[in-house]
């Protein structure tokens, strides 16, 4: 029972992995074929069977055995033909583009029920013995065919692809290939300032013969089959011409830059000469890249370098140019073109090690969390040593795998391990770090400090060309290098590490890793923001995660994204903050037209969307306490800075005040005043049964109150209307004609004018600040509105998943102010308190004919001014505004004008506010109590 229950768990394991590997790559089912395949993502499996095959050459099918040497799994997607062998990978596995195929035949039936013999354009001839139904078969065969009709399109796309292909070249020049290739491919910058290293002593030449026999025998470039004598050619290290080639086959760039010819040029000839942040780091670091090889010295090979990495800059504006970019364009330039190294660039960031070259970093912190724990896994005695004296190994490492070795392994042995690297991916950086540490570990453990930890691997990386066994007696042994050594322990000793173990580790710690750099990445945009007064450090922290919270495209912790805010995002950002914004407009859309001025004026670089900091400047001004700061800030946003509003500006504004002013005039919420004058009447009526009952006890405060709630809201409602009128009315009153205009009425022959010309429509006017502040002030609704009532409706602080849900109703109101009667009570206190020195007065004759009401009226109204200081703070004028200022009625201090309609105006405007201040003490008696 044993063998089958861990036959049992054996598989349960592997479908785990298999389900886990999924998950966590965060990818679809065709993406991860693609991924696995290294397809470009836009293909897809159309079809797959099981089948066998057996590959030879055109020349030679009439010879060798027939019988298959591989059995696996085949898929068709819309331009290759996959196969891979069902038992091992390596065994036989090829990626076969559809415009390498020449010919299909069917043969006639033996042993197996349909069989297919697929000439390429190498001359190899693949027999495909489809395994299944017949019908299943006959569809597979069908799908083929199809994909193949569908493919003839891209034919002659491919027939000028290999013309950039030394490997095409190389079996043309030998009289071994169809093609004809007459012109050599472009290549790396090692064919003008020489490869690295000795070619003689990398034999260099007997590598290109090996390679010469596989590309006849098996394919190449865009058909190559991999068999296991393809992985052997790789590890003994790639021939330099053909460097650059393999590494685009063995990473899947070449498919890229197949489908995408001319498209890298494009990109640099339609952004020339354009300018951004991406491309100043570029400049910064094009010098410093690789400087110990000649071709980083002179114009040309930083000409490619500056090219290369601009153009990804352009294509990928997300990363646009991070660091340790620049390393590794320079290395791949050395054996490629810069289209092809534009390509492998692509596949490098995007999917081998994605994460690696980003804003954040966050792929290669989070692989130096992996590391760590790799190495107390495989090496505990070094990790305790490395715990024990606060090594930092992260910090030794890092510079390993965001260069990939390229800064820290002579150049000869660092692109001997990108050549495994390619083909294996990522798993090899690890491979090789730990195969480091393990063969340096005795000097390693005598090192107590992170100076002595790294000047040990320093020097070993210095001589990783001498012998590994310098005194060993077998000659065999003492001409093993250190860096065979190396690779040997790397691929043999920690062949354990996988894709699966190592994913398994960045799930493990990718939760810890991603808040890191959230919380690293949040300290430091809030740092770099600019002062806000009028914001609390609470307000401000909630304020960023709810702007990267609603900004759903960008991903903090990764730095991928837009990390702008557009309109819409924008109109939800201020529901949730806002008492006066609602996603759910009514048809005039009245609210969005103050919206969209909010967000044309904070857009600061006028791209039509926000980023964080523009979003902080704009809520710091619309929080300002100071009364007159408030009103030009409001007041700046409809004069183009030019200090003028003309006549549709005053309408827009008026608009723009009734909008803010919704919740209040349609009695959602109530403003200062409206409280005020419910507390009076409660007062009122408190003082009154103290009266009846002629007692000095305490003063009890009623548990319940009857209140006349629609006439409180029209009371309101009818004074936010009023208010909107008056503005309108005073605003073109007191507005300037422009001056040409003057000019015109000075010099006119008749000066008998019989109306003010700012409220002719024919004439145009102007409403300038000191005026504009004149209007608001004049008005006892609006200035409250941009004291108090604005700024207390905007809740910055209000937690992240709920919205501002301060607008308090009536009843409510009535509810708090009857739990803390403090406020109330004190009002009664004065009230009798009044009476009693009234009648003192009254009984010495000194009484100045004043009722009580009225003293009582006079009391609440410096009580209330008292509040007012207490909210508003020390109202600073100007000296030019002094004499433009109204308070809250028109002061007979304003300037008289030579017209007559003027000062009837001004004498009907007081007498409205007086009528209306009438009115407000009328309605102060709402209040019912109940028995």
């Amino acid at each position: 029972m044993s063998f089958f229950d861990s036959i049992r768990e054996k598989a349960v394991n592997t479908i785990s992995q298999v389900l886990e590997k999924g998950t966590q790559t965060g990818l679809s089912k065709d993406q991860q074929f693609c991924y696995d395949h290294k397809l470009p993502f836009e293909e897809k499996a159309i079809d797959d069977t099981a089948a066998e095959l057996n590959i030879r050459q055109v020349q030679n099918k009439d010879s060798g055995s027939k019988k298959p040497f591989s059995s696996g799994r085949l898929f068709i997607t819309k331009q290759f033909l996959i196969y891979y062998d069902a038992f091992d990978k390596r065994n036989c596995s090829f990626t076969l583009h559809l415009s390498t195929v020449k010919k299909v035949e069917r043969m006639p039936a033996m042993a197996y029920g349909f069989n297919l013999v697929i000439t390429t354009n190498s001359q190899l001839l693949i027999t495909l013995y489809l395994i299944g139904l017949k019908s299943d078969s006959e569809r597979f065969a069908q799908s083929l065919k199809i994909a193949l009709k569908d493919n003839l399109a891209n034919v002659p796309k491919f027939h000028s692809f290999v013309q950039t292909c030394y490997s095409e070249y190389l079996l043309c020049k030998n009289n071994a290939s169809s093609e004809k290739v007459v012109d050599i491919p472009p290549g790396g910058l090692g064919l003008s300032f020489k490869f690295p290293g000795n070619a003689k002593e990398l034999k260099d030449k007997s590598k290109m013969k090996l390679w010469f026999d596989h590309f006849r025998s098996e394919g190449r470039n865009l058909s190559i089959i991999k068999t296991p004598v393809f992985y052997k050619l790789i590890r003994v290290g790639l021939p330099n011409r053909l460097r650059g080639e393999l590494w685009e086959v063995c990473c899947g760039s070449m498919y890229l830059r197949l489908n995408h010819q001319g498209e890298y040029q494009n990109i640099l000839n339609s952004h020339k000469n354009q300018q951004s942040i991406a491309i100043d780091e570029i400049e910064k670091d094009l010098n410093r890249s690789l400087p110990e090889y000649a071709a980083y010295q002179s114009a040309e090979g930083i000409e490619r370098l500056r090219n290369v990495l601009t153009a990804y800059s352009w294509k990928n504006k997300e990363i646009g140019y991070c660091q340790a970019m620049n390393i590794v364009v320079a290395a791949l330039l050395i054996y490629m073109s810069e289209e092809q190294a534009f390509w492998c660039l692509n596949i490098l960031c995007e999917r081998i090690v994605p994460g690696y070259y980003s804003k954040t970093m966050y792929g290669t912190l989070l692989d130096q969390r992996v590391f760590e724990s790799l190495v107390q896994d495989t090496m505990p005695l070094l990790w305790e040593h490395i715990t024990k004296f606060d090594i930092q190994l992260s910090v030794i490492s890092l510079p390993w795998f965001l260069s990939l070795y390229l800064n820290s392994l002579p150049l000869v042995f660092a692109f001997r391990i990108l050549d495994i690297f390619f083909l294996e991916g990522y798993k090899t950086l690890f491979q090789v770090a730990l195969a480091i540490l393990k063969l340096n570990g005795e000097e390693l453990l005598q090192s107590e400090d992170d100076g002595t930890f790294f000047s040990v691997l320093k020097k070993y990386f210095q001589t990783l060309d001498q012998s590994a066994h310098p005194n060993s007696p077998n000659p065999k042994y003492r001409a093993i290098t250190k860096f065979q050594e190396l690779l040997v322990t790397a691929f043999k000793e920690f062949s354990i590490i996988t894709d699966e173990v190592i994913l398994k580790h960045r799930n493990k710690h990718k939760g810890s890793i991603m808040q890191n750099i959230s919380t690293f990445v949040k300290r430091t945009e809030l740092r770099n923001l600019p002062r806000l007064p009028n914001l609390s450090q609470q307000a401000i922290d909630i304020t960023y995660d709810r702007f990267y919270a609603i900004v759903e495209s960008y991903n903090v912790a990764t730095g991928s994204g837009s990390s702008y805010m557009d309109y819409k995002a924008f109109k939800r950002f201020m529901s949730e903050i806002c008492d006066w914004v609602t996603l759910e407009e009514s048809p005039d859309e009245k609210n969005s037209v103050f919206l969209n001025t909010l967000f044309i004026s904070w857009d600061q670089e006028h791209q039509g969307a926000l980023k964080l900091a523009d979003i902080f400047i704009g809520l710091n001004k619309l929080c300002e306490p100071d009364l007159m700061t408030a009103i030009t800030d409001f007041f700046k946003l409809y004069d183009n800075d030019t200090g003028k509003i003309d006549r549709e500006g005053i309408l827009r504004i008026s608009e723009d005040l009734l909008s803010i002013t919704r919740p209040w005039r349609e009695g959602w919420m109530l403003d200062s005043i409206t409280e005020l004058a419910i507390e009076n009447s409660i007062a009122d009526k408190i003082y009154q049964q103290q009266k009846d009952k002629k007692t000095d006890e305490d003063i009890p405060i009623p548990s319940e109150v009857n209140i006349d709630k629609e006439k409180l809201e029209n009371q309101q409602m009818e004074r936010y209307l009023s208010a909107a009128s008056n503005f309108i009315r005073r605003s073109f009153e007191y507005a300037q004609p422009k001056e040409e205009d003057i000019l015109l009425k000075d010099l006119a022959l008749d000066n008998k004018i019989t109306h003010n010309a700012a409220l002719n429509p024919n004439t145009p006017v102007y409403l300038d600040l000191p005026t504009f502040r004149m209007v608001i002030l004049a008005d006892e609704t609006y200035e409250l509105l941009f004291s108090k009532t604005l700024r207390n409706s905007i809740h910055t602080d209000t937690p992240l998943n709920e919205k501002a849900g301060s607008m308090r109703n009536i009843r409510d109101m009535f509810d708090g102010l009857l739990a803390d009667g403090r406020r109330v009570a004190n009002k009664v206190r004065r009230r009798m308190d009044s009476v009693a020195t009234s009648s003192v007065a009254s009984v010495n004759g000194a009484g100045s004919g004043s009722s009580i009401s009225d003293r009582s009226r006079n009391g609440d109204a410096q009580d209330e001014e008292e509040e007012r200081d207490d909210d508003f703070g020390t109202l600073s004028i100007d000296e030019k505004d002094k004499d433009l200022l109204l308070g809250h009625h028109v002061s007979s201090d304003i300037p008289e004008r030579s017209n007559p309609d003027i000062s009837n105006s001004k004498a009907e405007i007081n007498e409205e506010l007086d009528t209306h201040s009438t009115k407000d003490k009328k309605d102060s008696n709402l209040i019912e109590f109940e028995s």
